[in-house]
């Protein structure tokens, strides 16, 4: 399948909130301002911040066959999840492999080690996928191997463009989409990744 195809199967809503519909599963990381129709199969959680984690739109989503996946540190926002995961698990389900990995700041104080929180590397048909969540740049990424990586762009509460073009190069990504902007920068702020990154940049309309 060409990218373009594995694209369009994308929706970013805003934030860190995107969807993804391949291989017969709805995934939903970070469900934010979705849509009435977007119930999903899965939803992978990356931490409880107020633009990341509205229980609202997860009972929008859920279904009782819905999968829900979460930082084991939220055990307490999120009793009722079905899997809760630290970094460097994994888990396999069936046709859903998915990585836990760090995701935190290095010297600001917004996302924290200690925090526990995750972005995640998951694999759906013949696509790898990684959502960063709420993160600098880090070593660990160089770890990482994917196809298309979700990766926050706003330079405040997380990783700036030259940071997610360097990030994107350290996981091998073939596509970077960028996340988390739109209120700290601008598209022409967020084109210049076109520049920095040697594969593709494809820059989503937001939806919420």
């Amino acid at each position: 399948m060409h990218i373009s195809d594995k694209l369009d199967s994308i929706t970013w809503f805003r934030g860190s909130s995107v969807r993804i519909q391949r291989a017969g599963l709805k995934i939903h990381v970070d469900p934010i301002h979705v849509s009435d129709d977007s119930e999903a199969d899965i939803v992978l959680l990356t931490h409880p911040h107020y633009d990341n984690f509205s229980e609202d739109d997860i009972a929008r989503v859920r279904t009782p066959e819905t999968l829900i996946i979460a930082p084991a540190t939220m055990k307490k926002q999120l009793g009722d999840a079905d899997h809760f995961m630290r970094p460097g698990d994994m888990l396999q389900l069936d046709g859903f492999d998915v990585l836990a990995v760090p995701a935190h700041n290095v010297e600001k104080k917004f996302h924290t080690p200690a925090d526990g929180w995750l972005g995640y590397v998951f694999s759906v048909g013949d696509t790898t996928f990684y959502h960063a969540g709420d993160t600098d740049f880090l070593p660990s990424m160089f770890g990482i191997r994917c196809d298309i990586a979700f990766l926050p762009c706003g330079g405040h509460y997380t990783m700036g463009v030259d940071e997610a073009a360097r990030a994107g190069e350290a996981c091998g990504a073939e596509t970077i989409i960028p996340i988390h902007w739109g209120d700290q920068l601008e598209l022409a702020d967020i084109e210049r990744l076109k520049d920095l990154f040697s594969g593709e940049v494809m820059i989503l309309d937001r939806l919420g």
